[in-house]
């Protein structure tokens, strides 16, 4: 885990030191406080990754976590209904993807609370969510035709849509001939565009399966 820095205060004294307060028209009176403040310090985390399934995934955070410590030297992450005591505080990443794998799970089977229902919003503002279901969605089966491998690898798919592949996909399809017909599990990454291709087969020469019906096939998106 990454260090973490203490989060700018505009107000720092110590407490209960006293301070001049003004009431206007020139008259101004020494006050303390009668109640020691509910935290004592605040830190943001400096860390943007969380690592998630064993490091497989990642939680991309789009602005920083702040921790609380209170009086009790308890830590509270804000928003993410998180507390622990601050010697577990080096195992934070960890309880910040249990926590976020808990509520996606209790949404995915709509067994969420109000309170973490809550909570799942305000955290939605912290996790760039679109990335992470596009890393963790699984291989898609999908058939296509080599049309060129030359300058531009592109494919035709089984549902008509052409695709100049990306030289890290492309590679896998290093034993398909052109006009060639292949099988292959894809990984479809923003706006349904290929990222990576595994367990290629061969099917043979386009020409052979020409006269198969693709109706009943789904998009590729």
């Amino acid at each position: 885990m990454q260090f973490l820095t203490e989060a700018p205060r505009a107000h720092p004294p110590e407490f209960n030191e006293p301070r001049c307060v003004e009431v206007g028209h020139g008259f101004a009176f020494e006050a303390k406080a009668t109640e020691a403040p509910k935290h004592l310090r605040e830190f943001q985390l400096i860390q943007t990754m969380i690592p998630v399934e064993g490091g497989q995934h990642c939680l991309r955070l789009l602005k920083p976590l702040t921790l609380k410590v209170s009086q009790q030297l308890r830590c509270e992450v804000q928003d993410w209904g998180i507390e622990m005591d601050y010697l577990e505080v080096p195992h934070l990443p960890r309880e910040i993807a249990r926590r976020f794998l808990f509520l996606l799970g209790a949404a995915e089977n709509e067994q969420l609370t109000e309170k973490d229902q809550a909570d799942l919003v305000r955290i939605s503002e912290y996790v760039d969510f679109r990335q992470f279901s596009v890393d963790r969605s699984p291989p898609r089966y999908q058939e296509g035709v080599m049309r060129s491998n030359k300058e531009q690898v592109i494919v035709e798919w089984h549902d008509g849509t052409r695709e100049s592949l990306p030289w890290e996909a492309a590679r896998a399809l290093e034993e398909v001939n052109v006009g060639e017909r292949f099988a292959a599990h894809v990984k479809l990454g923003k706006d349904d565009k290929t990222i990576a291709i595994e367990r290629v087969s061969l099917l043979g020469p386009a020409a052979d399966l020409s006269g198969e019906d693709w109706s009943a096939w789904p998009t590729k998106s």
